[in-house]
């Protein structure tokens, strides 16, 4: 299967068109992030994303079709990637 297609069953896909302006804007924003990213350490950037969403939110369970499951977060130090070269490869999508 091709990496650029996705084998959706029920799932809705929604477009957002947005105007030349609001792209702009977006871009800024995403440009601001990254930089102000690129200049933190992993531990900085670690601390600062744990900010906005504290460990008891990304640890939580949730039922679906009668199966409970639950999802707990862990980070890694010594991972080879980092919360930044993710974003990275998620915005170059």
């Amino acid at each position: 299967m091709d990496k650029n297609k996705t084998n959706i069953t029920s799932e809705k896909i929604y477009r957002i068109e947005l105007t030349n302006e609001e792209y702009e804007f977006l871009e800024n924003l995403k440009i601001e992030f990254c930089n102000k990213l690129s200049k933190m350490s992993n531990e900085e950037i670690t601390e600062y994303l744990k900010s906005f969403y504290p460990e008891q939110n990304l640890n939580f369970e949730k039922e679906i079709k009668d199966t409970v499951y639950k999802v707990n977060t862990y980070f890694n130090k010594d991972s080879e990637h980092t919360i930044l070269t993710r974003f990275f490869e998620i915005f170059q999508k």
